[in-house]
């Protein structure tokens, strides 16, 4: 019996702009299985973030999905009418956000807030919603948690209130949570923390999550698969290790290259020529042509994801392949 959660198959998420129609998200295919952490990659504006939006359906106007499936547990989310998708949120798919205080209300103490998210889906009293709210603060590591249900969201650090945060999503004991760049505000050291109670409630809980970061640093610590995106495309993805010591796809090689801990001492730091293409203007054929020191003529035309050893790549000339 397999045992993946989510199957997200050629989503496509459109912003219909006065400019004309601007392809955020255009056939993105990948899946999860249970316990394991997915790592979405990739630049500013490629349509990672919207792709984690659009798995919960909080993409609003004038941003619509277009096509594809998102099928959760045999439930395609695309399908679902309003009232029925905000039963599964939190219940069976919950998002932890960047900021946390998109997530926390300031005006209101934290034990009201997650007493309210446990009783918007089950019908318990408010004595035991406040113990599975005290549990699932003690579960992400806060420190004196029955206290902290009587704090207010100011009272806390970022790395608590992020916590938190992440609490919150596990009310419900989720199959999947959507994180969008959650540890990107936070220093190193507490970074670390959450990274590693992260790992840990994949682990012994089996939760599976969708990490969207452009951080590959974090994605080779954390993740278990990497999708790499670019312009609304995944064009490389299998898993973490064998795409991050053998990028096939020119630009996953860009990024390896820019990571400042793989330069040498005194040595310039790599980078990618010129910028990320207006989704209202992309070039003809792959996206990355205009930036890719391996393209030719045949660029001009759309390549496939296809298998090349153990990953997937969207390149007519694969790093290793030798260019005819």
């Amino acid at each position: 019996m397999s045992d993946v959660v989510l199957s997200v198959q050629e989503l496509q998420t459109h912003f219909f702009t006065r400019n004309g129609v601007l392809k955020a998200v255009d056939g993105v295919s990948f899946s999860v299985r249970k316990g394991r952490i997915l790592g979405l990659v990739g630049e500013s504006g490629s349509g990672k973030s919207v792709t984690g939006y659009s798995i919960l359906r909080l993409v609003d106007a004038p941003g619509k999905i277009v096509g594809g499936r998102i099928v959760l547990n045999g439930t395609d989310l695309a399908a679902l009418d309003g009232e029925a998708m905000r039963r599964m949120r939190g219940a069976v798919v919950s998002m932890i956000f960047q900021d946390p205080m998109m997530t926390l209300n300031p005006v209101l103490r934290i034990g009201t807030q997650m007493v309210a998210a446990i009783k918007a889906h089950d019908r318990v009293s408010t004595a035991l919603a406040r113990e599975r709210a005290r549990d699932a603060l003690a579960l992400v590591g806060i420190p004196a948690p029955a206290e902290r249900l009587d704090a207010y969201p100011h009272h806390l650090s970022g790395g608590m209130r992020q916590r938190v945060a992440i609490a919150i999503a596990l009310l419900h004991q989720p199959a999947v949570i959507i994180a969008d760049e959650p540890t990107t505000a936070l220093d190193v050291s507490i970074q670390s923390q959450i990274l590693a109670e992260v790992r840990r409630l994949a682990d012994q809980m089996g939760t599976a999550f969708v990490w969207v970061t452009h951080d590959l640093a974090v994605v080779s610590s954390l993740a278990d698969d990497v999708a790499v995106m670019y312009a609304g495309r995944i064009v490389e993805s299998g898993a973490t290790e064998a795409v991050l010591a053998h990028p096939r796809h020119p630009y996953t090689a860009g990024l390896m290259a820019s990571v400042p801990s793989q330069a040498e001492r005194g040595a310039r730091l790599a980078q990618i020529g010129g910028s990320t293409p207006s989704l209202g203007a992309l070039p003809e054929g792959c996206a990355f042509r205009p930036r890719c020191p391996r393209a030719t003529e045949i660029c001009r035309m759309m390549p496939p994801l296809a298998p090349i050893g153990d990953t997937m790549v969207r390149c007519h000339h694969p790093i290793g392949e030798a260019r005819p």
